[in-house]
């Protein structure tokens, strides 16, 4: 059956591009590994996997063999394209201090754009435990995350001068204008597709919502309570090592008030796939767990349930987050769903597009600390359910009854 097939003629030109494909593909690997040599050249070097492949970079584990025989397993982290993957990492693990735990970047080349950084192994991420099946794991994990996140904005908090100056240092040589922090251009295009959309739907936009929303850049800006954050810091952009929750994946790094980073745990997850719904009760530990690690190095209450300037902050970041990430998918999600979610999410791995929405426009919607936006999150969502009908996002897999 293989040599019939094999014969056809259509095949076997695929096949030929399939094998000069491959053969182009050893021969990049061959390169990126003679562009390692170059930068540890006392050792030996061999690939062992490619860890993950996606647009915007590739991982790759390798080994390396010192003159004395010994061993040790790191990481190349290859970037694509002319994004600022490369110039935002490497500026923000050069000013993360050394009592945090992150990636350590052993080497660096600016052509091609690649990061050697140490290995730290094949642990669980936070994103592992959430689509388990073991609630206490999971909750755990989110506890460990937020830990980990408040420890990084606790040692960073001075460090605006220094990443500014790791930025555009980095940002010179690569012929780019890189600024400290790319929300307030999310915002500002957040306010258009929802001016736009809400016409479209035909949602009237309560007076001064968007105000409100492009207000956000200044009250939740970089003078504020802000720190260096991963700006991504996605269930997945983690691993454990031991006991600890260690943050990697700085591609998106940015300076910014930390009340951003702490919705996460209550929106949640805004820029992130897999942004199943947490517990409530976990959520506000997570939250609470924060404020506890950061509280005497920012001054505020270590209680969740404090009515203080940083709580009504976060819920502020709250529900910019829910409005701006509704805008990045409304567009699709207006279109042919059942072909968008079947791209998106196959086998359920991540909720649908139009899940994510709705239960952000509804959080949005049930918040006082940004009424007019509350307003205008409540009438977009009764548009949407009106065409939609009840579409729930569910909590994530490890919570979920059995």
């Amino acid at each position: 059956m293989h040599d019939d097939t094999a014969d056809h003629d259509d095949t076997a030109d695929h096949d030929d591009t399939a094998d000069h494909d491959a053969n182009a593909d050893r021969a990049d690997d061959r390169d990126r590994l003679g562009v390692v040599r170059g930068l540890l050249p006392d050792d030996d070097l061999r690939e062992l996997a490619v860890v993950k492949a996606g647009e915007r970079s590739t991982v790759r584990r390798i080994e390396a063999v010192a003159g004395d025989r010994s061993r040790r397993t790191l990481v190349v982290k290859e970037y694509h394209g002319e994004s600022e993957g490369w110039l935002r990492e490497s500026a923000a693990l050069a000013c993360v201090p050394g009592a945090v735990r992150v990636p350590e970047v052993i080497a660096a080349s600016t052509d091609p754009r690649l990061l050697v950084m140490e290995d730290l192994g094949e642990g669980p991420s936070v994103a592992d435990a959430l689509l388990g099946d073991d609630p206490d794991a999971a909750s755990e994990a989110v506890l460990g995350w937020a830990e980990a996140l408040a420890e990084l904005h606790v040692a960073t908090r001075g460090s605006r001068d220094d990443f500014r100056a790791a930025l555009r240092e980095r940002a010179d040589d690569a012929g780019v204008d890189a600024v400290e922090s790319w929300l307030p251009a999310r915002i500002r295009e957040a306010e258009r597709v929802l001016d736009r959309d809400c016409g479209a739907l035909g949602v009237t936009i309560p007076s001064g919502a968007l105000g409100e929303l492009t207000g956000l850049t200044e009250r939740l800006g970089g003078d504020a309570l802000a720190a260096l954050t991963p700006a991504d810091a996605c269930p997945s952009n983690n691993v454990a090592v031991g006991s600890r929750c260690v943050l990697v994946d700085f591609e998106g790094a940015q300076w910014r008030h930390v009340a951003w980073d702490v919705a996460y745990l209550l929106v949640p997850w805004p820029t992130c796939p897999a942004a199943w719904r947490l517990p409530d009760d976990v959520a506000r530990r997570g939250y609470e767990r924060y404020r506890t690690v950061a509280a005497d190095a920012f001054g505020i209450a270590p209680t969740a349930d404090t009515d203080d300037a940083f709580g009504h902050d976060v819920e502020a970041a709250v529900v910019g987050w829910s409005l701006v990430a509704a805008s990045w998918t409304l567009d699709h999600a207006l279109g042919s769903e059942v072909e968008i979610d079947q791209q998106l999410d196959p086998h359920q791995a991540m909720p649908t597009r139009r899940a994510l929405i709705m239960s952000r426009l509804r959080r949005a919607a049930g918040s006082p600390e940004l009424p007019a936006l509350a307003e205008l999150a409540d009438g977009l969502w009764a548009a949407l359910q009106q065409r939609w009908g009840d579409v729930p996002l569910d909590v994530a897999p490890a919570f979920r009854p059995r």
